[in-house]
């Protein structure tokens, strides 16, 4: 059963496939989470579970002043060096960062994996009190021909990992990921939140075999090893070499909340 410690090393032997193959994030939904505080000399922001450092190096390009936390060391190592971006090595729910002292807190892909209540209230504890909290999420989209049958491969071999849960007492994080952005999505309500807008965006990853076995040895919920892992990437390799000329992109809908804190 899995445990919060256990989970924070989930990525641990993923953390160069994470920072090689993963997707990025929109330019526009970047520009969205920074516009209110444009025009001031600096904007702060605190990127929770930063793991190798893909959004919390756009947000250092779009001119913030970025702490990276991540509690996974592997991950944190594994990130590029950015002059805009420092990590702390911390999990969600305590940072250690001081209070009152960011503009925008931001977590992608990441806060399924938290203590829903726990890290809501510390990122309400950091932020100052005209901040934002941005939670993204992104996620294959199925309605593309070719990325629908990359995720039935994925899912396929999801399904034989039955050792995979998340920190919430046997859920798959799988479940848990969906539930909250379905919650979210339709009540746009969160503890120690007011005023939550959704977003929706979209995004295009170009991809060769390489990169599509390399995205999948990423996922945490995915067997890495043995007759099942060789299998998988035969599949990917297959499927790849069919779609070689209609494209191999991965197409995502990407889903981004943006609160303010209830001070």
């Amino acid at each position: 059963m899995g445990t919060k410690a256990e989970n924070t090393e989930l990525f641990t032997d993923k953390s160069e496939s994470y920072a090689k193959y993963r997707s990025g994030y929109p330019e526009e939904m970047i520009e969205k989470i920074m516009e209110s505080f444009r025009g001031q000399n600096e904007i702060k922001v605190a990127d929770i579970g930063a793991g190798t450092g893909i959004s919390s190096r756009l947000l250092g390009n779009a001119g913030a002043k970025v702490t990276a936390v991540e509690p996974n060391q592997a991950m944190a190592e594994a990130a590029e060096e950015h002059p805009n971006v420092k990590y702390v090595i911390a999990p969600a729910e305590t940072t250690g960062l001081e209070s009152n002292s960011f503009d925008i807190v931001s977590s992608f892909q990441a806060f399924h994996w938290f203590h829903f209540r726990e890290s809501l209230k510390e990122f309400n504890r950091i932020l100052k009190p005209g901040g934002k909290l941005a939670l993204v999420w992104s996620y294959w989209d199925e309605t593309d021909e070719f990325t629908g049958e990359y995720l039935k491969i994925i899912e396929e071999a999801t399904n034989k990992n039955t050792e995979h849960v998340s920190p919430y007492d046997g859920f798959p994080a799988g479940f848990i990921k969906k539930w909250r952005i379905r919650f979210l999505w339709k009540f746009r309500t969160m503890p120690y939140f007011k005023n939550v807008e959704r977003l929706r965006y979209t995004y295009v990853q170009k991809m060769d075999a390489e990169a599509l076995i390399g995205c999948a040895h990423s996922q945490s919920y995915l067997i890495h090893e043995g007759e099942e892992w060789n299998m998988l990437c035969r599949k990917i390799e297959d499927l790849y070499d069919s779609n070689r000329t209609r494209g191999t992109d991965l197409r995502y809908k990407v889903n981004l909340f943006i609160g303010s804190p209830r001070k």
